[in-house]
């Protein structure tokens, strides 16, 4: 803590001064990014002792990425603005602005003479010491050939012109580069790539109605959708002829392979049925009693889905009355329940009647063994959960249970004494209500058969609770 310093009012309301030299000889160079982090990094400075001081708050508050934000500081440091003084953590030092020109002395003297001489005579305009400066933090820093960026930049010329600006070709470098494309040979193969799809590329941009050359973020959104997206040139050219841009195409693509709908039938049917699918949704919703202005994340977060599990709109409304009924009120409450039927086969509206039917039957039997036990209460899962063990587990019959459940009607705990009986029962293999009658139930309630107690090894226990997590109850 510092003995004294500005409030962060203070430092707020004042200004943060910018050196003229770097307004004038690195602002006009220097990429957007860059410019933001020198200048933030500027006003942070200013309150260097601040809490928040470091590289993870920086990066957020100017919404890039620490990568980001690292590539920018040493490509200031390159150009002798700042030091990279230490890594972990990192530490950047501002330095005062020098004149840009010294620079040139820490590239080595003829090492870019060629590329100089080429790289001027490929374009109509001249070239600056600035412009020359960026090649070779470029080459340098990201290790590409200078044959590469020549075979790059002869592209860009043949794409725009031979005036064509240098942020260009190296945007269009970098992302090459990013890619992998960094010697004379990964430059040309690219360039063979897109000369075969350029045919394709040039009926898009014609199907989109824009009269314009293709550019290089065209090839790479049309690898993007045929090599990674895996859609055919049918099925991009069918969707452009919908979209008005490359982006919206770049868009409507990606919703479809979200939906995983490859083929133009698939698509067609979907954009025909739309309509139909955004009155389902809003049917759905009021039935369950929920309410969305845009039902489209619906569509596609749920009923595309429910419809490939083979639901027709009847069976989801009748689905949706059922949870509205049974207390499910959200749509994530409603596709937990379509989850759960689609994976019993349970798919129709006859289907879900009939399966809700036997439920409703076999809750009247359990329901009428707890009146017989004197408990007045609907069934709970754990009373279903006990039957379904009585008489599937155990093989009790339905007469024994309504024996027993009789025997337990005055019991402090009835259930608890149901379960020690038929356990006791189901022991001594006593299976039929007529030999259940016999037995003296009363001393079964408090007098213990005696048993030899045996020692288990640590191994015979495991395989013993191993077999019991095999055990599936409901």
């Amino acid at each position: 803590m510092p003995f004294v310093s500005f409030s962060s009012q203070t430092v707020l309301s004042n200004t943060t001064a910018v050196s003229n030299l770097f307004i004038e000889e690195h602002l006009p160079v220097c990429n957007g990014d860059v410019v933001r982090v020198y200048l933030y990094g500027l006003h942070v400075c200013n309150s260097a002792t601040r809490y928040d001081n470091t590289i993870t708050h920086f990066a957020n508050n100017l919404n890039l990425t620490q990568e980001v934000v690292m590539e920018a500081f040493n490509y200031l440091a390159d150009q002798g603005l700042v030091q990279v003084l230490q890594l972990q953590p990192v530490e950047v030092r501002y330095l005062p602005v020098a004149r840009q020109s010294a620079r040139l002395r820490k590239y080595t003297a003829g090492k870019y003479d060629d590329f100089n001489a080429h790289i001027q005579a490929l374009l109509s305009r001249e070239v600056t010491q600035n412009e020359l400066l960026e090649y070779y933090y470029f080459l340098q820093s990201l290790n590409v050939e200078p044959d590469a960026l020549l075979l790059i930049a002869k592209y860009c010329i043949d794409l725009k012109g031979r005036d064509v600006g240098y942020t260009y070709i190296l945007t269009v470098a970098k992302r090459w580069a990013y890619a992998g494309v960094k010697t004379v040979e990964a430059a040309k193969e690219r360039l063979d790539a897109e000369q075969g799809d350029t045919a394709s590329v040039v009926k898009i941009l014609k199907a989109l109605k824009l009269k314009r050359e293709c550019d290089p973020t065209d090839f790479e959104l049309y690898t993007k959708w045929t090599k990674k997206l895996g859609f055919s040139d049918v099925v991009v050219l069918s969707v452009a002829k919908r979209a008005k841009s490359m982006q919206k195409l770049d868009a409507l693509l990606l919703k479809y392979f979200e939906l995983k709908l490859f083929e133009v039938a698939e698509i067609e049917n979907y954009e025909n049925t739309k309509t139909d699918l955004m009155n389902l949704a809003f049917a759905i919703n009021k039935k369950i009693g929920v309410y969305y202005e845009n039902v489209e994340n619906v569509i596609e977060t749920y009923i595309q889905k429910w419809r490939l599990f083979g639901f027709d709109d009847e069976t989801l409304l009748s689905v949706a009355d059922f949870c509205f009924k049974t207390g499910i009120r959200k749509l994530e409450g409603m596709d937990n329940v379509i989850n759960k039927f689609y994976k019993l086969g349970v798919t129709t509206v006859s289907a879900i009647d009939e399966y809700i039917s036997d439920k409703v039957s076999a809750d009247k039997t359990v329901k009428a063994f707890l009146e017989k036990m004197k408990i007045s209460r609907n069934p709970n899962q754990l009373d279903r959960d006990f039957y379904n063990t009585w008489v599937n587990e155990w093989n009790f019959g339905a007469d024994v249970i309504d024996f027993v459940a009789g025997l337990s009607a005055d019991k402090t705990s009835p259930m608890q004494y149901m379960n020690k009986i038929l356990s006791s029962f189901r022991e001594q293999k006593i299976v039929t209500l007529e030999a259940a009658k016999k037995v003296n139930v009363g001393k079964l309630g408090g007098v213990e058969k005696q048993f030899v107690r045996h020692s288990y090894s640590a191994g015979e226990l495991n395989r013993v609770f191993t077999n019991l997590d095999e055990v599936e109850f409901g």
